[in-house]
């Protein structure tokens, strides 16, 4: 028998394991002594059965597994395929720049081109699959969809319907739901605003009606709409002129975000009552190009209301007098273990945090110059980032923690109040920013805040429950965090947690975004 070849990229102790009832000690040695036989997989890029059904005399050069086969015969001319969603030809034809380098594509595939975001064949779209099932800070599109999605039902690329498919899908989720109010939103990632319609299922389900979601792309949070009402996602295939065609007229329509607007024009167009929510700064707005799609959207007759007077004033020049209905923020979930567990963990520290999908207009750099500063002046401070990273802020944070900073990140967390409970000040560096809703959580707990005075909706709004600095300032926010930082009492807390209370709650919110349907 042929001695076993090096398995590189092929073999996953973990992936493997869990098709066990019981965890061994030495997975690669159980793979080919048994794993083999069982028809058991080693790793997300390769399907034993796959390959002994293609490939039938693969034992035949005496190879111990088809793994093995596999990495022995796998040559120029000759590739061959270890899964049914790699197709060796198909591969070579998505990415030249493999085939002209002369890698294997199957090999480059589990080794990198998974990584890198490419497809192995025309079957599975992973640009499609991360819009519709990934965090956002997540790769390896076919590793989750093999590990996870495709027991979950995930397509592996989009599935086209036809108008009258979609319209018919429509009719059929509304015909048996009694009271349906329908929410559009861009994406259900992990952030403010697909939070937001989360919380304004939960309460608008509470109240008696039945939200049904139409979504521009997916995310994690698709699951937890799920669990109030249908969900189409356009992303999978559905037409939206077709869905909407399928919605009875008298069906109010709520809209989130400016990134929607093409949901909130394709609804009014269809003759149902719409009104689109403004949640984005004008600077975002611009910079993404989304001010053209609202102006459609009213147009077409959805109503349009700005979330803080600071949008729809800049808004004014373009889209005329906008309402103005500013969010209410409901408070995440937090037991008092962890809260206890969070105080323990900063015990002796003075913690600074900030949170948010940290890019350059959430100003992660500026947290970080910060935080620098405050760590010169301050040894025994430490620092928390809430939330995604995106490669850019990544890059800087690794920078940081070379140069000693202690930065924590643990990405989201479903404890984030107790996060907050235990910081002493709550760094707002944003250069632009909507809300944020980050900010009233903190300040829920008694955190005070520093911001810089920017492009940010809740201005004027939250300034008693902490301090802004004139933008560019950071001698003068680096001086004001540590300030508040030593003179924070539990009296003080104490009253930015009463301040606080008039904007927490989405009953007035979401009662007045009904009244617009009267």
């Amino acid at each position: 028998m042929m001695q076993p070849v090096v398995c590189e990229g092929f073999f996953d102790a973990g992936f493997y394991q869990g098709q066990l009832d019981t965890p061994v000690a030495d997975p690669l040695g159980h793979f080919r002594a048994q794993g083999d036989r069982l028809g058991l997989d080693p790793s997300p890029y390769f399907s034993t059965r796959h390959y002994k059904a293609r490939y039938p005399d693969w034992a035949a050069d005496g190879h111990p597994t088809a793994l093995d086969s596999f990495l022995a015969q796998d040559r120029p001319g000759a590739w061959r395929s270890p899964h049914p969603l790699i197709d060796p030809v198909a591969y070579l034809r998505l990415h030249p720049d493999v085939a002209a380098a002369g890698f294997s594509p199957a090999g480059h595939f589990a080794r990198h081109g998974d990584a890198e975001g490419r497809s192995p064949t025309d079957a599975f779209d992973a640009v499609f699959y991360r819009r519709c099932y990934l965090r956002l800070q997540e790769t390896y599109a076919f590793a989750h969809y093999i590990r996870v999605g495709q027991g979950a039902g995930h397509l592996p690329r989009p599935v086209p319907r036809s108008p009258a498919q979609s319209a018919a899908a429509a009719r059929q989720v509304l015909a048996g739901i009694a009271r349906p109010i329908l929410l559009g939103v861009h994406d259900a990632q992990e952030a403010g605003t697909p939070i937001l319609v989360r919380d304004m299922a939960q309460h608008y389900a509470a109240r008696g009606l039945s939200p049904v979601f139409v979504l521009r792309d997916g995310g994690p949070l698709v699951a937890r709409y799920a669990e109030f009402g249908p969900v189409f996602v356009l992303a999978e295939g559905w037409d939206a002129a077709g869905l909407f065609a399928g919605v009875p007229r008298d069906v109010p329509v709520i809209v989130n975000s400016g990134a929607a607007a093409l949901l909130a024009q394709g609804a009014a167009q269809a003759g149902l009552r719409t009104v689109l929510l403004i949640h984005e700064m004008r600077g975002y707005l611009d910079a993404q190009g989304l001010v053209p799609g609202l102006a459609a959207a009213q147009a077409a007759g959805a109503r349009l209301v700005a979330s803080f007077p600071r949008m729809a004033e800049a808004l004014r020049p373009d889209l005329g007098p906008l309402d103005v209905v500013q969010p209410g923020v409901t408070l995440p979930p937090a037991g008092l273990a962890d809260f206890r567990a969070r105080k323990r963990v900063q015990a002796g520290r003075t913690v600074f945090i900030g949170a948010g999908h940290a890019d350059r207009r959430k100003g992660f750099d500026l947290f970080l110059d910060a935080a620098q500063e405050i760590a010169a002046r301050m040894p025994q401070a430490g620092f928390v980032w809430l939330g995604a990273l995106d490669p850019w802020a990544q890059d800087l944070a690794r920078a940081a923690r070379g140069a000693g900073l202690p930065l924590s990140l643990p990405g989201f967390v479903t404890d984030s109040l107790a996060c907050y409970a235990a910081a002493s000040v709550y760094l707002l560096t944003s250069r632009e920013d909507p809300g944020p809703a980050t900010l009233i959580h903190a300040a829920a707990t008694g955190t005070p805040f520093v911001g810089y005075a920017a492009d940010i909706g809740l201005r004027g709004t939250v300034d008693p429950l902490g301090r802004f600095v004139a933008s560019g300032d950071r001698a003068g926010f680096v001086a004001a965090a540590i300030a508040l930082a030593q003179q924070e009492t539990q009296t003080t807390r104490r009253a930015r947690r009463a301040l606080v209370r008039p904007h927490l709650g989405l009953d007035r919110y979401c009662d007045q975004l009904l009244r617009a349907f009267a």
